[in-house]
């Protein structure tokens, strides 16, 4: 079982392109991917409400907590080899409420700076163009 669930937006390219970079950090498998327009998440995982998902990258331990955003990024990092310093740092209470209004605007445009990669319009459903 990974310690680390993570719950990614599979119609957005960045956070597909985010996904892709942890499974490249990820050599021994210790943080499963899963996207959130997977079929059988709602049965596979009750505790994650896609809508909130969607909004913000969210990640799940092994003793089931939910973590969302700029507290998820501190959780891949802290799963991550060698990535510890960086979930520890993103913890502290200064930098924590810097990370997540900078993380909260990154996710709010995300769909605007990603457009070209946009498939199926999947860019339109979240904002028009």
């Amino acid at each position: 079982m990974p310690a680390l669930t993570v719950f990614y937006d599979g119609r957005c390219g960045l956070c597909r392109s985010s996904a892709d970079r942890i499974r490249r950090w990820d050599p021994q498998g210790r943080i499963a991917l899963v996207d959130l327009y997977s079929p059988d998440l709602p049965q596979q995982f009750p505790q994650i409400d896609p809508v909130a998902a969607r909004r913000w990258m969210q990640a799940m331990d092994a003793q089931g907590r939910v973590y969302s955003g700029v507290d998820a990024w501190a959780q891949i990092a802290r799963a991550l080899p060698g990535w510890g310093w960086l979930g520890q740092l993103l913890e502290l209470p200064g930098l924590h409420a810097i990370a997540s209004r900078i993380y909260d605007w990154v996710a709010r445009n995300r769909y605007r700076w990603n457009r070209r990669l946009c498939t199926a319009e999947s860019c339109s459903r979240h904002r028009p163009l």
